[in-house]
């Protein structure tokens, strides 16, 4: 039977396993969209599940350290979007609208397995930190479906 530090040690490794497969999405989406805004967008949550990945790797290495697990890693701000920019067009709507819709349903995911987690958790510092992590995935579900919005409405993608 296992423990519940053994169970929350699980949790993580197939935390961290999923954000790589959320990188290598986000990757592949990148490379799907045509212009510019929409390569960027891409790039930029890829770059933000690495950072997932690392802080998450972060977690399990001070566990086993037998360490507290104190929130020092900050996660990078994730810009807004203004509305009022012109979104540039996106040659391959139909495509990318597919690709942005699957990953708003891996973000909601990602979302409920962190808080998952936390709820598992009963130091409120690694518990902070799980709540954290899911706040970054519905920042991204949020820039998701902004987006969505825009190429499904206008055939353009909004990203500085």
């Amino acid at each position: 039977m296992e423990s519940s530090s053994e169970n929350i040690d699980n949790l993580l490794i197939e935390a961290m396993n999923a954000e790589i497969k959320a990188k290598e999405f986000y990757i592949y989406a990148s490379e799907k969209a045509q212009s510019k805004a929409g390569k960027k967008l891409f790039k930029e949550l890829a770059d933000f599940e690495q950072n997932h990945y690392d802080r998450v790797k972060g977690i399990i290495q001070t566990r086993k350290n037998g360490q507290k697990v104190e929130d020092i890693f900050s996660s990078p701000g994730i810009p807004s979007v203004r509305s009022e920019i012109e979104g540039e067009f996106e040659p391959n709507k139909d495509e990318v609208a597919m690709v942005i819709d699957l990953a708003i349903k891996a973000e909601k995911n990602a979302q409920e397995r962190y808080l998952k987690i936390a709820k598992m958790l009963k130091d409120e510092k690694e518990k902070q930190i799980f709540s954290n992590l899911a706040q970054d995935e519905k920042n991204h579900q949020r820039i998701l479906e902004d987006e969505f919005y825009n190429l499904s409405n206008k055939g353009t993608i909004i990203w500085e």
